[in-house]
């Protein structure tokens, strides 16, 4: 049974964290130390209290307390299909069988989070919570300390172990993406530590991630969760706004969406990823979320996907707007973009050529994006249509998903996504952005290296 006193366990953290030349942390930094105490000072009798460690599985609410800006809203997500129950696993659901959850299933919360009780309460607590499970060995770095009230648990801020600060990795904001209202992407700068392909290996930030809390200038903390706006490729970090699923087809129902709308108007300054054992600071000058432009603007292309032509020509809300399109290969740090059109948008004006001899020679099957963007609004992402291109490439990597699952007819992975490209093949309203992710994905799916659960980016 793994016991440690609150004042041996200060010494013992505050060594470890001195070893590791920790950096300091302000007062809007993650929580590193909740029993910091001078070496000089007394001891109390509670300071000596005996500290029994363990793993436990929370909900949101649970697991985010002390380090949010507001618990309050948290309750879990709902998933609308049957598939990536065991997609991350530190992601806790009410998951039974296909047969039992055929109507999808629920993300309850996060597994395996380092728990310290007082020795005192450690029978009250395995009451309280059935998943508590004591662990020998040394006392963990980075846990969360639980008291009982009344019988009921309450946890601390979590005693975060700030593995490392960076300050030069890029950020990119993207609205209106399949996943959700808002996309923060991030880009590693020297030091590479966000899992941005399908392997786990090499990565500090990868499927095993606990949670995410994205942090403001002005203070305000906001955890995400898991499916919702975590992914198997955490570089990749969306939150819807209203309440529908217009943007991720796989959630049914949306969770914390009064904390993720008062991100709205902020500027992210501050995206935490934490791990079981250790936490990531990513650091930045200034992530601004500005207000979504509520009234779609849709757009019709070319055969030859050549020319371009706006729902709309009246422009008159977006000061300083401009509409790019570009061509992407690829994703994550291997991503490859190609500008197809930059240009100001000039009311009147709806009819655009597109230069596709830049893109000439490069694989096919990329992705078209149309982006306006302005002082006024967040990116729109117009949404185009699936290329002929794309069309060819999906119907080439079906046959051969088919080919491999014939050697492995019990890869349910492989079948789902094999489905999904089926439904957007025969779907007229498909979009180019939906292919191309459909695209990566059979495209590991069905190479010859063995391959996890994980969806694209996500």
């Amino acid at each position: 049974m793994k016991k440690l006193s609150i004042s041996a366990l200060t010494l013992i953290l505050a060594l470890t964290l001195t070893a590791c030349d920790t950096p300091s942390q302000n007062s809007s930094a993650p929580n590193e130390s909740s029993n910091s105490s001078s070496g000089n000072e007394s001891s109390s009798p509670e300071d000596e209290q005996e500290l029994v460690f363990g793993t436990a599985t929370l909900t949101y609410a649970e697991f985010f307390s002390g380090d949010v800006s507001s618990t309050e809203s948290f309750d879990a997500v709902t998933s609308a299909t049957t598939s990536k129950y065991e997609i991350m696993s530190n992601m806790a659901t009410d998951f039974v069988d296909e047969t039992t959850n055929a109507g999808g299933y629920h993300i309850t919360g996060v597994k395996n989070v380092n728990i310290a009780v007082p020795a005192e309460y450690v029978e009250t607590y395995q009451a309280a919570n059935g998943t508590f499970v004591i662990t020998e060995g040394e006392a963990p770095i980075q846990y969360k300390t639980v008291s009982m009230e009344d019988g009921h648990p309450v946890y601390s801020a979590t005693q975060f172990n700030i593995a490392d600060t960076v300050s030069d990795a890029t950020a990119e904001l993207v609205t209106g993406s399949t996943w959700g209202d808002y996309q923060i992407n991030v880009t590693d700068g020297e030091t590479v530590h966000l899992r941005n392909t399908r392997e786990d290996e090499g990565f500090d930030i990868g499927a095993g991630i606990q949670g995410i809390i994205l942090e403001t200038d002005s203070g305000l903390k906001v955890g995400m969760e898991h499916l919702q706006s975590i992914w198997v490729q955490p570089y990749e970090v969306s939150f819807n706004i209203p309440a529908d699923n217009t943007h991720n087809t796989h959630i049914t129902g949306f969770d914390n969406l009064p904390e993720l709308g008062k991100l709205v108007g902020e500027t992210v300054t501050k995206i935490i990823y934490i791990m079981p054992d250790s936490t990531y600071v990513y650091e930045f000058e200034g992530i601004y979320i500005k207000p979504l432009y509520e009234t779609g603007i849709t757009a019709a292309v070319s055969e030859n996907y050549d020319a371009l032509t706006l729902s709309t020509s009246d422009f008159s809300d977006f000061e300083n707007g401009k509409l790019t399109v570009t061509y992407t290969l690829g994703s994550g740090r291997s991503r490859e973009v190609t500008t197809l059109l930059e240009t100001a948008l000039i009311d009147g004006t709806a009819d655009y050529t597109l230069d596709v001899s830049v893109i000439a020679g490069l694989d096919a099957g990329g992705i078209y994006s149309a982006i306006i963007s302005s002082d006024t609004y967040a990116d729109v992402t117009v949404s185009l249509p699936i290329s002929a291109e794309q069309r060819a490439a999906l119907e080439a990597l079906l046959a051969a998903a088919n080919e491999k699952l014939a050697a492995e007819p019990e890869n349910a992975m492989l079948q789902e996504h094999m489905g999904e490209a089926e439904e957007l093949l025969a779907n007229e309203a498909a979009s180019s952005s939906e292919a191309g992710s459909l695209i990566s994905e059979l495209t590991q799916l069905t190479s010859s290296e063995e391959s996890d659960s994980g969806h694209g980016g996500h």
